[in-house]
């Protein structure tokens, strides 16, 4: 079997106490070919010792599921949370933690490990999480912060952005179906940089010119990735299609202006630019909150939407 037929995953979502339904397996040491072995077995004559293994302080190895069983990993992974989000005594914050670790390792999977599209059907149960996370209005922008990935990868981008988009539209009144759409349109909004050379995508300093351009092809192939699947609805697509579209109409990938780019885009580029410029990168720091809100509205402030950015600046201060 080859290496690419393999998937990492991460241990800290796993139910602990509940029944392995898919083989857990490790790589061997030094094995240039990329060999694995059984790490876990689903069998039940090895539940007890299995549930102790996954239990024991001491589990440092990286672990990986083959690739006909990553849809039942998510599977259980999502009831495994959505079981500790709905019945655990736990904080919020610590809930969302829980629940950005899953998202993180399903934008993963697809970013980085080169799944299949169809992993991103179950995105949508991940923001019914997160929305159960964030139902009590109590974690804000600044609560978020706290628990969201600091380095920039367009995985945990991703996850940030959809985060922004929902805590803006709980602050905003706007109704639940759109709370969860905006949510799911920002968890996937770069969906398209999957198609794309991964060596642009990855690297690790500023974008030449000829590369920028064909970073800009990302929006019409999340386009088609998203109508492709054809389980998303038009909010959604707008959202993927349209989040580089700037206000004075200089964006891309169509040039549209003005209230012509569709609300749920026009709210996904605020916070795709916020999450972009407070996340650090190799070749810049990250900027503080007020740092960056300064930046988007007397340099940027062209690109937005003047109304919503100014509520967006008004909800990120110190009561948000």
């Amino acid at each position: 079997m080859h290496a690419e037929q393999y998937h990492p995953i991460d241990i800290k979502i796993l139910d602990k106490n509940a029944d392995l339904s898919f083989n857990i397996f490790s790589k061997v040491q030094g094995s240039d070919e990329g060999s694995y072995v059984l790490y876990a077995s689903k069998e039940a004559r090895y539940r007890d010792k299995v549930r102790e293994l996954l239990q024991s302080s001491e589990l440092m190895e990286d672990l990986y599921i083959h690739e006909e069983d990553l849809m039942v990993y998510f599977e259980y992974a999502t009831n495994s949370m959505r079981d500790y989000v709905i019945n655990s005594d736990a904080s919020p914050e610590k809930k969302m933690e829980k629940v950005y670790d899953l998202s993180r390792d399903v934008t993963h999977q697809f970013f980085e490990a080169n799944s299949s599209p169809e992993i991103l059907r179950g995105s949508g149960q991940v923001v019914e999480l997160m929305e159960k996370c964030m139902s009590d209005n109590k974690l804000g922008f600044h609560g978020l912060s706290r628990i969201m990935e600091k380095d920039y990868y367009t995985y945990t981008h991703s996850i940030n952005v959809g985060l922004y988009c929902m805590s803006f539209a709980l602050k905003m009144g706007m109704p639940a179906d759109e709370v969860h759409e905006l949510g799911l349109g920002g968890m996937l909004h770069d969906v398209g940089k999957s198609k794309l050379p991964q060596e642009i995508i990855n690297k690790k300093g500023a974008l030449t010119d000829e590369e920028f351009q064909v970073i800009k092809n990302h929006t019409a192939s999340g386009m088609e990735v998203i109508v492709g699947l054809g389980c998303y609805g038009d909010k959604v697509c707008q959202m993927v299609g349209q989040h580089h579209e700037k206000y004075n109409g200089e964006g891309y990938h169509q040039g549209l202006a003005g209230e012509d780019i569709a609300l749920f885009a026009r709210i996904c580029k605020l916070t795709d630019v916020y999450d972009a410029l407070t996340t650090r990168r190799s070749y810049k720091k990250s900027l503080k909150t007020m740092e960056a809100l300064t930046i988007m509205k007397t340099k940027m402030g062209h690109e937005f939407d003047p109304k919503l950015l100014n509520s967006f600046i008004r909800m990120m201060g110190p009561e948000a």
